[in-house]
């Protein structure tokens, strides 16, 4: 990219990733609401500063789209542009997400949420993975769970860069789709969070995320392969996304489910339910997130072994 190439692509870039991360942030969020501070703000709603009021995933999809926007009117190539973005990317995902650590609950959690108790001397009670509120009391800072992924996920960038670069657009997809899965997780232990009935709505949008990933690659597949063996990913998928949102509603309606079980078995459940039912949901995270990296890597080698003939 040649100096004035960049300089055009940066002046274009920044403001238009910076009115679109506004606009996906407050909008994401609103939907997320079912539009009700709209009824209590009106118009207002959308330019409140609040730090809850916006959506991480809107945030940066609107970055993503305002420099996609750029790349496509210096004339450089998506997948390229995607790949140049994914490992700054992931740092600056690991900064903002350390910062809502100062914002109030917004990046705080409650280790009971996990079935832990945290006291002075324990485990988890100590900066930055806990904090102590003015009663004494220590929170779990999931910000820094997230930040401290979203660097992992950078230094794996960093380590595999040469190794997926041959195909444009694949580092960018792996490590969006490491980063939403694990905020499939790590969204559940936040305690201010938005949530419309018992679904978390920036959990919702990273599934999709992964939906679409895992869609478009089957798609590809598709292509080469006919039949079962080509779309059995997005099967995987759905079996995956719906095992984390039976298992969130169990434990949001204990009861429903515990009453017709055996005595003993619903007794040693609900004892249970907070270690058993994570532990059960950071599994199908896990699986969620395998299910469409392999996917991608699959359509890949597919396209390649056509190229190839």
């Amino acid at each position: 990219m040649t100096a004035a190439k960049r300089t055009r692509f940066f002046a274009i870039g920044i403001p238009a990733a910076l009115i679109l991360a506004w606009v996906f942030a407050k909008g994401l969020y609103l939907i997320g609401t079912l539009g009700n501070p709209l009824s209590i703000y009106g118009a207002a709603a959308f330019f409140r500063l609040e730090p809850e009021e916006f959506s991480f995933f809107g945030l940066i999809l609107g970055l993503t789209l305002g420099f996609l926007i750029a790349a496509r009117m210096t004339g450089l190539g998506r997948g390229e542009t995607l790949d140049r973005m994914a490992i700054p990317g992931a740092f600056l995902i690991a900064v903002l997400r350390f910062l809502t650590l100062y914002w109030g609950e917004l990046g705080l959690g409650e280790f009971g949420t996990l079935g832990i108790t945290v006291s002075d001397g324990t485990f988890g009670a100590f900066w930055p993975l806990g904090i102590r509120d003015n009663w004494g009391e220590w929170w779990l800072a999931v910000s820094t769970l997230e930040a401290l992924t979203a660097i992992g996920c950078g230094i794996y960038g960093i380590t595999r860069r040469e190794k997926f670069i041959a195909w444009d657009g694949w580092l960018f997809e792996r490590m969006s789709i490491i980063l939403c899965s694990a905020q499939l997780f790590l969204e559940l232990l936040h305690s201010a969070s938005t949530v419309t009935y018992f679904v978390h709505t920036e959990q919702a949008y990273c599934a999709v995320y992964i939906l679409i990933r895992v869609i478009l690659a089957c798609r590809e597949k598709a292509r080469v392969r006919k039949g079962f063996g080509a779309w059995k990913r997005v099967i995987f998928a759905v079996l995956w996304i719906a095992m984390n949102g039976i298992l969130q509603f169990i434990i949001d309606k204990p009861y429903d489910f515990l009453a017709p079980l055996p005595t003993a078995v619903g007794d040693w459940l609900s004892d249970h339910l907070a270690p058993v039912g994570y532990g059960l949901i950071l599994l199908s995270c896990i699986g969620t997130g395998v299910n469409a990296l392999k996917a991608g890597t699959e359509a890949r080698t597919e396209r390649n072994r056509k190229e190839t003939k």
